[in-house]
Order: structure tokens, then sequence, then C-alpha cells
């Protein structure tokens, strides 16, 4: 047999419709009479004992016709003989060869076979009229491929630099197989007409010889420029030829992958295998299940020029091919008015109606009684697999092409129909970012053999939708057996949303276990800046008093380096206190873009020469409520920073931007929803690791060697964080590092703090009498000396038990209470109270090393208490407590 054109497998159901017996003794029951013959010989037939139905039976002779250029070699088709005969025992068949598709077609018309390979054109002009059923539909090797689709190849001499795409037909001699070969002529005709070529007017010729070698041979001997065959033939045909050929490609159309070998054309079905007329239902099962067992490429198939068959296909593009170009059935379509065309023939018309229904009603019965057969299974089949909601897909194994899919997956993947993924390699869902490399070959075949063995397999792909929408599936891979042999069937869960949630709650565990870090370490610094400011208390008011009464020496410079240690210790509790969040700040509302821009000319005497300052300030209002000095303080921090990391120079950029953070957003930065000012510092330094990142705002974490404090950025960190807002860094290694500062956005007016002139000190009030409460002795007697030296009449306690007990023994009234806050048994809050109680007038000065935070948990909170924070030099104590005297004795 010589199949018009070819190509590879899907799945599809096999119709099942019609009923009787092989017609090897019908043949020839034309007339009514000869149908009245049939009946009788049917009825006859029926009435014999089985013995001799079966004796019958196993002389049963069964005809095939084909188009093949064997004639002169019948026995080539004896391994398909032979193998039909051992599959179906009881039945001999004989193949049946024409020289033409035209002499296969009469034969048919007259049924004079029980079985036909019929070209796919064929099939649908025979299937107007005729009384055939689709059996099978043949495959051919396209390729590497074997495949049951068929596209035509319009083609040329290679050396033809004037022809480059069909559209180049024009004025050119074609030569094609036939008329109504449908690679070899009609699936181009449909091309050349979607182009807008009329062949009639523009070819030079058109020829039509019915032999793929005489085709070829004409293009290559230049008696024609351009010939069409069938795509899947023409590499064959391409040996015979003394120069290389070329398929030309159709203008702005591109290959189908899954075809995979030169073509100009679209696919159309194969060459379908029909049965001719009624035959009995069980022979009908048992001759296609033997048909569709048989092996691909194998001796059996190959002995009718196929390399196997498939499922039948739907033949409807074929049959709107040619209703499109008007062949076949169609030549006369529109030349009569359907009226005139219905009255010419009013008899036939009424005849063929009568005809049509009774051919209705007696197939409405016949489906009937076979659909109740079919419904059960198919009903089955339908809720595993179509009705199901999850997504569900077929592969074959070996080749890794999809071989079905249920809507459900259809649907995940963002296509309308199966057709567009059946037969299409897995590969074509992945993401591209997913390369097809050596190792995810073996990844996939790793996972199969799994499933292939144990029966089942889980692995996650990363797919992309048409539209380019990326997404994560979880794949459960599940083996089953097959009359093909072994498939799998896969389930297919899109994760994407999963996977993002999970790394959502990871981001928020690392947050959580950060902000418990910064917490602890918080705290920490809190408790040690008390007791330190407790220890410089002491060492930097001893330093003032000796420096107040030494005059110039050696010795007087000695303690001015004290005094300068001290003062920079103090200087870094006050930044542990600030990290830690408990350093009260003076929130006022102040323009960051007016502090960035004062502070624009010392930023750029920090970076130098070799670093470029670029700034982009949002226009309008950038007004927010933070502390102006502490937040000259984070911007000049982050530029040292920056400095730093720019050794060779380089460009610093500050940009200020407004932006809204969404509730959402809010819970993973840890501040409230709302409109924020955005301050971003990035430079095109060094950058950093990750291993930095994790600990950048950690207290006393520096890169700087012995350099740095480790401060610097745990400063920002605390100032940002008592202003209610959130600082982030994002780096790379090499290319730089940026940081985001986001702070409420405030709708009040800018406050500008104004320098107002300094009254003139009044003098001191050197005289009253002070009570003095304070637990660090240490800290006590210097607090007692500074103001004894200074005229004031101290009397001193180290507990509010004690200073209790001392104000009763007074007789002299007391003019200042300075206690401490925290202390052992009372706080310096309660006895504050107490004091207030009884001795009404007594104004109160607490002193203290912690926090402010700390003190509003003992009752002190400032701006509304006097308060001095330790440590304190002699200067400040005595200004303090002079002020407090010099109001009670204006009041009083």
């Amino acid at each position: 047999m010589t199949a018009d054109d070819t190509i590879g497998p899907t799945i599809a159901d096999l119709p099942i419709q019609a009923t009787g017996m092989p017609r090897h003794n019908t043949r020839g029951c034309r007339t009514v009479k000869q149908t009245a013959c049939l009946l009788w010989f049917i009825m006859a037939l029926a009435s014999l004992p089985p013995a001799v139905l079966a004796q019958e039976n196993a002389a049963t002779q069964v005809i095939i016709g084909t188009v093949s250029g064997q004639l002169d070699a019948p026995d080539a088709f004896s391994p398909f003989q032979e193998y039909l005969a051992q599959a179906l025992p009881g039945y001999t068949f004989e193949i049946s060869g024409f020289a033409s598709i035209e002499g296969l077609m009469l034969a048919v018309e007259n049924e004079s076979l029980d079985f036909a390979f019929i070209s796919p054109a064929a099939y649908v002009e025979l299937t107007i009229d005729g009384n055939l059923r689709l059996l099978s539909t043949i495959t051919q090797p396209v390729g590497h491929t074997h495949s049951p689709w068929l596209a035509g190849a319009v083609f040329t001499l290679d050396s033809r630099n004037d022809i480059e795409t069909m559209v180049d037909v024009r004025g050119k001699r074609v030569v094609a197989l036939s008329e109504i070969a449908l690679g070899g002529w009609m699936s181009a005709l449909r091309e050349w007409r979607d182009l807008g070529i009329n062949i009639n007017a523009e070819f030079a010729s058109l020829d039509f010889v019915f032999s793929y070698s005489e085709v070829v041979d004409r293009v290559c001997s230049g008696q024609a420029d351009i010939g069409v065959i069938a795509a899947n033939t023409l590499p064959k045909y391409q040996e015979q030829c003394n120069a290389p050929l070329r398929v030309l490609p159709q203008p702005g159309i591109s290959q189908n992958i899954s075809y995979d070998i030169p073509h100009s054309t679209r696919l159309y079905p194969e060459v379908a295998l029909v049965m001719v007329g009624n035959q009995d239902e069980e022979f009908i099962r048992s001759f296609t299940s033997a048909l569709l067992a048989i092996e691909q490429d194998s001796t059996v198939a190959q002995s009718v020029n196929v390399s196997g068959f498939t499922a039948p296909l739907p033949y409807d593009e074929v049959r709107a091919m040619m209703e499109e170009l008007r062949l076949g059935p169609w030549r006369r379509l529109g030349r009569m008015p359907l009226q005139q065309l219905l009255l010419n023939n009013i008899f036939l018309v009424t005849l063929a109606l009568i005809l049509l229904l009774a051919l209705i009603l007696g197939g409405f019965i016949n489906a009937q009684r076979l659909s109740r057969r079919f419904q059960e299974s198919e009903r089955y089949r339908k809720l595993l697999f179509e009705s199901s909601h999850i997504p569900m897909v077929v592969v074959d194994p070996k080749t890794d092409t999809f071989l079905d899919m249920n809507p459900a997956a259809v649907k995940l993947y963002g296509y309308r129909h199966k057709n567009d993924l059946v037969n299409r390699h897995v590969t074509f869902v992945s993401d591209p970012e997913k390369e097809y490399t050596s190792e995810v070959e073996e990844e996939m075949a790793r996972t199969q053999q799994e499933a292939l063995q144990n029966g089942h397999a889980t692995f996650d792909w990363p797919h992309i939708r048409p539209n380019g929408e990326s997404w994560i599936a979880n794949i459960h891979l599940m083996s089953f057996d097959s009359p093909s042999g072994k498939l799998i069937q896969a389930t297919v869960e899109d994760i994407t949303q999963r996977r993002q949630n999970e790394k959502e709650r990871q981001d928020l565990e690392q947050q959580l276990a950060f902000s418990q870090r910064m917490e602890s370490i918080g705290r920490l610094a809190g408790g040690i800046a008390h007791d330190f400011n407790n220890l410089l208390t002491i060492i930097n008011g001893y330093c003032e008093v000796l420096l107040l009464e030494m005059g110039s020496s050696k010795s007087e410079k000695i303690l001015q380096q004290i005094r300068k240690a001290g003062i920079r210790a103090s200087e870094l509790t006050k930044q542990l206190l600030t990290f830690s969040r408990r350093q009260a700040i003076r929130q006022v509302p102040v323009n960051v873009n007016r502090i960035i821009r004062e502070s624009s000319e010392i930023i750029r005497s920090v970076l130098g020469d070799n670093i470029r300052l670029k700034l982009d300030l949002l226009p309008g209002s950038c007004t927010v409520l933070s502390d102006p000095g502490q937040l000259q303080q984070v911007l000049i921090n982050l530029v040292v920073n920056a400095k730093d990391t720019m050794p060779d120079g380089g460009v610093l950029e500050i940009t200020t931007a407004s932006t809204f953070v969404t509730p959402r957003n809010a819970q993973g930065l840890e501040i409230a929803a709302g409109e924020y000012i955005e301050i971003r510092v990035r430079d095109n330094g060094l950058g950093m690791s990750p291993g930095i990142l994790q600990h950048i705002f950690e207290p006393f974490f520096t890169t700087k060697d012995n350099s740095g404090t480790g401060l610097g950025l745990s400063t920002v960190y605390g100032i940002v964080q008592q202003s209610l807002g959130t600082i982030s860094v994002t780096s790379t290694e090499g290319e730089g590092s940026e940081f985001q500062v986001l702070l409420p956005k405030s709708k009040e007016a800018e406050t500008r703090q104004e320098a107002e002139a300094t009254p003139a000190s009044p003098g001191l009030v050197d005289s009253g009498t002070i009570l003095v409460v304070e637990d660090q002795v240490e800290v006590l007697d210097y607090v007692t000396s500074v103001l004894r030296e200074s005229g004031y009449q101290v009397h001193t306690a180290t507990s509010g038990s004690a200073a209790q007990a001392a104000m009763a023994d007074l007789s002299e009234p007391v003019h200042l209470l300075i206690t401490d806050v925290v202390m052992e048994g009372m706080s310096g809050g309660e006895l504050a109270e107490i004091f207030s109680e009884r001795y009404q007038g007594i104004p109160v000065l607490f002193i203290s090393g912690y926090p402010g935070d700390e003190l509003a948990r003992y009752g002190v909170r400032q701006g509304m208490h006097e308060f001095l924070a330790k440590p304190f030099t002699p200067q400040q104590l005595l200004e303090r407590v002079n002020q407090i005297l010099k109001n009670l004795r204006v009041t009083g």
C-alpha cells in the first residue's frame, strides 16, 4: 500500500455503530431483488445449527483493498495477512491492490470489498453516499517519531534563489500527485487560497502524476519548478535526486513542533482504515483490536507500507477544507439555487427523505441498543478522568509526550483544548528558566523509573502558562498497564501560593527571631548603661572638681584626658539607650528634605572628593514626627557607613518619596499601616555578604577591625524604631548597598526650632537645706561634696526608709529633695509621693542612670518631673538645683 500522507498517535474513542456479518456472501446484491435474496440468506443462516455455522465461518474470506504499487509482488502482504489470520481464527484475508485512488474508490462504492485503506480526502467523499465505518487511522514515520497526522510539502531545488516561500509560486511550473491527494495537493491548495493566489491565473502550468518518484524527478530534472507531495515521503525520495531539495515555508507560519520534519501546510488526519457495508459486531471488535495491537514499525505493519495503527481521528478538518475549496462532492455546490435543484428532482428528494427517515429510525434503534453497552463503561471513565476536578494527564514514558488529559488539567495549564498539548513533549509546559539540560533529563528519567518500579513518585516542577505566568506544580506519578504497554498517569497541583505562604512564614519567623534578639540585646544595653552612668557620674564629676581646684600643670592635662574619655563614654551610653529604644527623644514635626539639604555640606565633607553626592528629593510635603538632631544623626551615620564601602570612590544617592504601607505589608514590617516618607541611601560600593547583613544592626558588631565601636547602625536602628518607623537594607557583594528608612508622615506643619538669646544667668542660690537620697554610696558622696562646697546644708540617706527617719529628726525645714529613682525597697517615685503629702511645697529632683521607659515604671515621667540624667557634671547639678530653688522662692 502507498499511503498518501501520514503522521503519529492520540487517544480517541472507538465509534461502534453497525451490525451484521462479514460480507463475502452478499457481494453483488444491489437491487431490491438482491436485497430480498440477502435477507432470505441471513434468515437461513440464522436457522442453521451452531455446528454448521461454525463450519461455514471457518472458511470465511475477508477482502481488504488498498492502493499499491506492488501488484507484481502480492506475497509482500503476507506478514499482514498471516497476522490477521492468527489473531482471528476462522477467517482468511486477501489484499486487493489498486493502481489508483479512483480505482479503489470505485470498488468501495460497488461494495466489492470488506475493508479498505482510504486516503483522507477519498474517505470524506465516500462517506457522503457510501456505507462506511471508520475503524482506525494509520501511523507513519515522521522524523524520529510516528504520527497519525500528515502534512503537505511544497518543495523546490535548494539552488533556486528565486523561490523562498510558497508565495513565490506565481509564474512557476507546478507538479502534484493527484487532485484528490490530501498531502499531495489539497492541503497545499488550501494554503495558496489563504495567501490569495489564483492557481488558474498565476501558475505557469499545473500537472498531476500519480507517482511520488515522478513528481520528485520532474523537479530534480528541471521539468517543473515546484513539486507537491506528502511531507513524510519527501526524505525517502530525496535520495534519488542529484541535487538537494528544500521545503518551502508558508510566510508567518511556524513549523508544528510535534511534526518534526519540514512541512508547508497545517496537519490533517492520516489514511483511514474503514469497513465497507455492515458486518458482525464481535468480528469488528476483534479485527479492530488486532489492528491496534500491531507494534510500531513491525514487519506486519511494514508489509502494508505503514508504521502502525491508532484509534480513529476525526476527519472534520478535511471535510471543512474540501467544502471550503469546493472539491469532491462540493464541486457543484452553489452553482444552482437550492430551490430550483429541489424542484428539478422532487421525486428523488421525496424518496431520499423517506429513506433518510427510515435510516434515522433504524439508526436510532441500533444506537440505543449499542449505547446501553457503552454508557456503563463510559460513565466510569468520565467519573474517574473526564469529570474529575483533579487535573490529570496521561504520559507515554517512552517518548515523554502527553497522550491525554482531562478538562481540569487543560484549564490548569491555561489552554483551551487538550489538542493544544496532546503529542507535545512534557517540557513544552515547563518554565524556560528551567533549562532542559542533561541533569534535568536524568532527573525526569529517574522519577519516571521510580514510578514505573514502585507504582508512584512525587516531585515539584516549575511551569509556565501561555500568558507568561510562572507557577510551581506538584506532580504525583502513577503507572498503569495498557494494551500498548506501561503508561504514566499524573495528577497535577498548583502549589505556587503554598510556596509563597511558606516563604512569607519563614520571613516572619526570621523577623520575629531578629526582633526578639534585638529586644534582649536592648534590655542588656539598658542595664549596662545604668551601671555605667553611675560610674561615669563619679569619674566625670570628680574630674570636674579637681580641674576647678587645680591650676595649669601636667596633672591638669592628665585630668583633661580623663574628662574627655568620660564624656566619650557618656556618649556611648546614650547610643546604647537610643539603640534599646529607651532614650526619650523630642519628637516634633520636621521636614526630611530640609534636614537633608542642611546636612548636604557636612555630608560632602564626610564623603571627600572621590565620591559624588546625588540628591533626588520628593517635591512637596515631607514632614515626619522625629527629633531633628537624631534624624540628622541617622543620615550622617548612614553616609559614613556608605563611605567606608567605597574606598576607591563612587556615587552616593539619597532619595525621598511618599509611599503607602498596606495592612498586610505592615504586619511583616512590624509598623502601622498608613502613609510614610521613604528615605533611601544607595551606594555602589563593595556591598555586604548575607552573613554581615544578618547582624548589621546589632550593637558592637563592626567590620572595621578595631577602628569602630559597632554602635553607629544600631543607634540608627533605635532612633528609627522610636520614631515608629522601620529600616531595612539590601546588598549584593561587589554591587553596593541600599538602606531604606520608613517614617510615618505627619500632617502637622513643620516646627522650626530657632535659637533664642540665652538670658543672663541670675546669681546662684547658695543657701538652703537639701536632702539627698542615693543607694550608691560613691554617687551620694560626690553629690554631697559638690553641694556642700557651694554652701548648701546637706543631709543624706541611702534608702527611702532612711530618708523618712532623717526628715523626722530634722528641726529645720528642707528646701529640696534629691533622690535616685531605682532603689532597693522604696523607689524614688514612692518616696516623692510620701514627701509631697507630709511636707507641702517641697520640690523633688530625680537623678538616675536608667533609661526613660524604666523611669516610667517607677512613677517618674520626664517632662512632668524635674529630672537630671546620670552622668552629670558639678556645674550641671548646681545649675539645676539653683534653678529649682529660685523658682521655689519666686512662687513662695
